[in-house]
């Protein structure tokens, strides 16, 4: 046994002196700046949205008007995940704009998602006692069935079902976890978000109004979903402290997977396709992420790091494959 620790912690030296250098390697060349101008004109973006949809959302059909309303909220969702890793400004200008610009847009807590996404999730990534983002599905996910046994029997099917309804989940966590922390100025803001809505029950009829507000909500959710659940689903669980055994490089590279297609899937799904080279350096701007990748690739295939990356496709397959198999058989 002692062999075996100092051969790991001998290995953890090695994977830290060639990450460091993989580091300098990338600080180099610019890929690890952070990227103040194009973040501040994506946000300038989004709120010249925002101002359109509720200038225009009486004047178009409620389908177009509840369409534009979920991919103004998915674009910013990406803007609020890349404050929070704080890719464009400072840790303190980037904590307070990711409060103020998610909890306003999305009516989700900010602080909530940097405490499970930033910390917990990065650090014990696939983790099955500490990973959140790996908890979900009534610990499908992960092998356990705490559903009906009904749910479990079909959980591959149910899962993608289920989907539409992922943003109601993360609006409950939201309000337990500002409530539970006493953080009124978050809960504020969050309540301030419920304005959206509002206005648009009031400038539309009742059925158009209730068209926008579904369209919106589980569009959204749907979508949201669907760009994140490629990230580690169906990838390694690590079970009790198994995650202890597991150098940092190789934590973060073996539950992970990448999604091909160039700057298409990139802006689809917010750089989050690029998901190792996110959790080796989340602070890396989304708009180097590719950049980086066309080097991280060639890292870890030459000193022996997981790297998976496939299509969209595959991916979506894979998780239907992988929850199927650990599905309810009694």
């Amino acid at each position: 046994m002692p062999a075996i620790k100092e051969d790991f912690e001998t290995k953890k030296e090695i994977d830290k002196e060639l990450f460091n250098k993989f580091t300098k390697e990338m600080k180099e060349k610019g890929l690890l700046d952070k990227t103040p101008i194009r973040g501040t004109i994506e946000m300038g973006i989004e709120i010249s949205g925002y101002a359109l949809f509720l200038y225009f959302i009486a004047d178009v059909s409620p389908i177009i008007a509840g369409l534009f309303w979920v991919l103004l909220t998915l674009r910013s969702t990406y803007i609020v995940h890349d404050l929070l890793h704080r890719q464009y400004f400072s840790r303190t200008t980037g904590n307070k704009l990711g409060l103020i610009f998610g909890n306003l847009t999305l009516g989700l807590s900010g602080k909530w998602w940097d405490r499970e996404h930033n910390v917990m999730h990065h650090t014990y990534t696939n983790s099955a006692l500490k990973d959140g983002d790996v908890q979900g599905f009534g610990g499908g996910i992960i092998g356990e069935h705490n559903f009906y046994k009904i749910l479990h029997r079909y959980q591959h099917i149910v899962f993608y079902t289920l989907l539409p309804v992922i943003y109601f989940s993360f609006v409950y966590q939201s309000y337990k976890f500002a409530f539970e922390n006493k953080n009124w100025t978050e809960l504020l803001f969050l309540v301030l978000h419920l304005i959206l809505p509002a206005y648009v029950i009031t400038a539309l009829s009742g059925t158009d109004a209730a068209i926008v507000l579904a369209i919106h909500y589980f569009g959204y959710g749907f979508m949201l979903a669907m760009t994140t659940i490629t990230n580690h689903i169906g990838m390694p669980i690590l079970f009790g402290d198994d995650y202890k055994k597991l150098s940092w490089m190789d934590l973060q590279t073996k539950g992970s997977r990448n999604v091909n297609g160039g700057l298409f899937i990139h802006y689809v799904y917010g750089g989050l396709n690029t998901q190792v080279e996110h959790h080796i350096f989340p602070q890396a701007s989304r708009f180097q992420l590719l950049k980086v990748a066309s080097h991280t690739k060639k890292f870890c295939e030459d000193n022996g790091y997981t790297y998976y990356s496939t299509s969209a496709w595959t991916a979506y397959k894979e998780i239907y494959v992988y929850l199927k198999d650990l599905r309810y058989r009694g």
